[in-house]
This record gives structure tokens, C-alpha cells and sequence, in this order.
């Protein structure tokens, strides 16, 4: 696999505007201490599930690694509802090195300049809605390695004059991945011996024909590899970074944590009413997995009652 250098160049990729997410961080555990639902919550018609636009803040839920730092010019035109996005440089840039599918340690960068303009049209009435969300990745000319991911609420922002900052980057954990990637969150309540799962979202999926088809997300509790409940998320149609928020709730003794798996699923509908759902790729998260697994299911078990959120590279 290639190597970075102070050399490689560096690409700006994935600046775009979204819905905000952004609700208070202790829904669910608030839901779960009182054992009871919210009447915000909507149990979904074709799963056993729980849809919630505001189960998980997507901000608060994990510390992720800083990689880096991405200066950036906002201007907006109240006339034209334009905003200008001005992406200006980076600095203190890490990235990973790859040694035949290893991951090596960190390497640091040269600082980039980039100077270049971005342009978007915002309806006032929609800022406090919007999210402004950055990628930034290195460039061997031969692959793109994802280097970090930020973002700014622009309900954080007074756009009354022009404004510049500095962004956080951060990182996913993810690089590269081939099938895609999912993110959930844990939490267990010791007192209910509860654990909740929540589906947020995944991104970049790898459908049979590469256009966006039906996809869903299965979650099965596992112990001694045989699966021993299951539920399953909404579907989500023709999207390749979908949106699921839905959290599903599993009886779990204390005593039994140290032998059980959750094994979530992305699977892509079929057309065909007698075939399988097709496979895209699937987590194993519990104490006997390793590496991002393990640290998620061991941060759980650290922050009971409180959400946490990680994504995972999908597998075969």
C-alpha cells in the first residue's frame, strides 16, 4: 500500500450543507431511567423498533481522536440567500500509514493552503436547521485516505458579517472502507439490565448494482454464536448514506455481558418478493471482538446509562 509523505498533496472533499441533527444528548437514557418511552418515540409498523428523530446528539456521544484543523471564511447575502464558503488552509494534518492492510502510526503533514470559494444557497428561515459538514482527505494519486471529518451548526454562527474559523477534525476510524460504514451507539442500564441500541446512520454503501436500492439494518443478540433475538430497522430507499436514528432495546442479565455479541447487518432489499434480502456487510461488537469493536463495547460498559457512538468499517 502507498505510503504519505510531507509531500502528498491533499484533497478538500465533501463540503456540503445537511439537516441538523443536533438534540439533547440524554434522551435515551432519560427514557431508559424512567423505563418508559417517550411519546416522541414511534415504534415502527414493519419492525420491532423504535423510530426517533431525536434519539442520539451526534456531537456529544464520543471524544474522537483531533487530526487536524481546517480554517474556514463565511460570508452570507440576505439579498440572494447565497453562502459563501470560503475553505482557506489546514494545519497539524495526521494520517495513517498502511503496511499490507496494517495500520501503522500516524504521520504528520505539511500545512496546505487552499483559497478556494464554495457556494450554496440558504434560506434564512432554514439556518438554524443546517449543518456545513467537511471531509478532508490525502491523496497518493492511486487511492484517497480519509484524514478526518468536521463539522459547524450554523445556528452557532451570527452570518450578519463575514466570519472566519477554525474547524476540528476528527477521526472516524474509518478509511477506505469497501463496503461502507455504520454508525450506532451502546448503552446498558445496569438497574433495568437494559441494553439499547441505537441505529444513526450509515454512509457509502456498496450496493450489487452500485445505485442505491433498499436498505435496512438488522440487529441480532448473540451468545455462543447462536442468535437468540433479533430486530430490524425502517427501510430506507435510494439512499447510499442513509439515516436510520431508531433504537432497539434488549433484555441483557448483567452476568451475561462477558459472553454476548450484537452482530448488526446492513442488508439491501430484494426486488424479487421470493429471494433474500442481499447481504452489504455486517459489525460484531461484544467482549470477545477486537480492535474498534472491543473499545465500543468497553466504553459502554465504562459510561453506563449514557449513549455511545462510534462507526465501523462493514464486513463480509
Amino acid at each position: 500500500m502507498p505510503q504519505f509523505t510531507h509531500n502528498s498533496p491533499l484533497k478538500l472533499s465533501g463540503v456540503y450543507v445537511q439537516p441538523s441533527q443536533q438534540v439533547p444528548t440524554e434522551t435515551v437514557s432519560q427514557c431508559e431511567e424512567a423505563e418508559v418511552i417517550s411519546v416522541a418515540l414511534k415504534r415502527a409498523m414493519s419492525c420491532d423498533s423504535i423510530c426517533s428523530d431525536t434519539s442520539v446528539a451526534l456531537g456529544d456521544l464520543e471524544m474522537f481522536n483531533v487530526t487536524g484543523y481546517l480554517c474556514i471564511g463565511l460570508e452570507y447575502d440576505s439579498e440572494c440567500w447565497d453562502l459563501v464558503v470560503n475553505v482557506l488552509e489546514a494545519k497539524d494534518l495526521c494520517g495513517v500509514v498502511k503496511r499490507d492492510d496494517f495500520l501503522d502510526t500516524y504521520v504528520r503533514f505539511r500545512e496546505p493552503s487552499y483559497k478556494e470559494r464554495f457556494l450554496f444557497s440558504l434560506n434564512p428561515r432554514e439556518q438554524s436547521q443546517r449543518l456545513l459538514c467537511f471531509h478532508v482527505y490525502a491523496t497518493d494519486f492511486l487511492s484517497h485516505t480519509l484524514i478526518g471529518e468536521g463539522e459547524i451548526r450554523l445556528a452557532d454562527i451570527s452570518l450578519r458579517q463575514p466570519v472566519t474559523t477554525w474547524v476540528t477534525l476528527t477521526d472516524t476510524g474509518q478509511r477506505g472502507t469497501e463496503f461502507g460504514e455504520l454508525m450506532f451507539s451502546l448503552s446498558y442500564l445496569p438497574t433495568a439490565e437494559r441494553l439499547t441500541v441505537v441505529v444513526v446512520k450509515a454512509r457509502n454503501l456498496k450496493f450489487r448494482n452500485d445505485t442505491p436500492e433498499e436498505a435496512f439494518v438488522k440487529v441480532y443478540l448473540m451468545q455462543q454464536n447462536k442468535k437468540i433475538n433479533k430486530k430490524k430497522t425502517s427501510t430506507k430507499k435510494g439512499e447510499r448514506s442513509p439515516i436510520f436514528n431508531e433504537a432497539m432495546m434488549f433484555s441483557v442479565p448483567a452476568h451475561t455481558l462477558s459472553t454476548i455479541q450484537l452482530r448488526l447487518t446492513v442488508a439491501e432489499s430484494s426486488n424479487d418478493e421470493n429471494s433474500k434480502a442481499y447481504p452489504i456487510g455486517h459489525v460484531i461488537v461484544g467482549a470477545q471482538a477486537s480492535g474498534r469493536s472491543l473499545s465500543h463495547w468497553n466504553q459502554m460498559l465504562t459510561a453506563l446509562r449514557k449513549p455511545v457512538a462510534m462507526w465501523h468499517s462493514l464486513r463480509k
